[in-house]
């Protein structure tokens, strides 16, 4: 089995930073958490835990990645960036670019590096929206669930001095822009990767739980900011893809975090890429 896909002339793989263990608590409907503990049981989960991917984008016009993973920030089980990086022969040094879905502790806490910068030649991508809410609006204007880590964030792109872009949705480099997807964070997108029918949907955390948000979308973890909007962001998206059979990739998706969604009667379900990649453990089911 290969352990990259193929986009356009791009080649994407999928980095596994560790297991990030969450419980049904975090569902704060209470009709939506039993909903959610009978799927789990169906899909035969004994443990309920969100795999963390970021992915390594190697093409024509540079090394790059999408998010960075959780790095030294949420426990030891996490942070395996660097070595599987290595895997593929690839350094912190060689990384031109990371492109952020969000600016969240998964997925950013992999920039820190133990004496500086994680990746000391790399522009951090973030899409416009997302960038003012966290790093430029007075702490006190911030609700206050969005304060909670806020100094470690800003520190932390403070090590990316005069090296973080704020976008729109131009192509910000040949073959890769930024598709909204609000309502998980204030400014939370996807990145198209390719173009036309051979392209790839990196997708952040569109969705939590894939035994839970594909067959009902409808049920809202707490991770999500707005989750009437995250709803929205997630059925229209769901649709999108499921409808045309673009690759998508995402943080917190079964191994190995790219494949397929397909239609299951309402629902959706996940259809994993011919692709395989060094995740210890196997949280398929999740």
């Amino acid at each position: 089995m290969n352990d990259f896909v193929t986009v356009s002339d791009m080649v994407v793989r999928p980095l596994y930073d560790g297991p990030l263990p969450t419980t049904l608590d975090k569902i704060p409907v209470e009709a939506h958490r039993a909903e959610a503990e009978a799927l789990i049981e169906k899909a035969g989960a004994a443990t309920l835990v969100m795999n963390v991917y970021a992915f390594l984008v190697s093409g024509p016009d540079g090394t790059f990645l999408v998010d960075a993973g959780a790095g030294p920030l949420k426990g030891a089980d996490l942070g395996r960036l660097p070595q599987q990086l290595a895997r593929f022969g690839v350094t912190p040094a060689d990384i031109d670019a990371v492109f952020m879905t969000h600016l969240h502790t998964d997925h950013f806490g992999g920039l820190i590096g133990a004496n500086g910068p994680a990746f000391p030649n790399a522009d951090i991508i973030v899409y416009r929206r997302e960038a003012e809410f966290w790093l430029d609006t007075p702490e006190s204007d911030l609700p206050a669930r969005a304060r909670r880590g806020l100094d470690v964030l800003r520190d932390c792109m403070a090590q990316y001095s005069g090296r973080v872009r704020y976008v729109g949705e131009e192509e910000v480099r040949p073959g890769i822009r930024a598709i909204p997807a609000h309502g998980h964070s204030h400014g939370h997108v996807c990145w198209r990767i390719g173009a036309g029918s051979n392209a790839l949907l990196a997708w952040g955390d569109l969705i939590h739980i894939a035994a839970i948000h594909l067959p009902a979308p409808h049920i809202a973890f707490e991770y999500d900011l707005y989750p009437e909007q995250a709803l929205e962001s997630r059925l229209r998206i769901l649709d999108q893809v499921g409808e045309s059979g673009m690759l998508v990739a995402g943080a917190h998706l079964p191994s190995p975090g790219i494949g397929r969604i397909v239609r299951a009667g309402d629902a959706f379900a996940f259809e994993p890429a011919n692709t395989a990649v060094a995740t210890p453990g196997d949280h398929s089911g999740e």
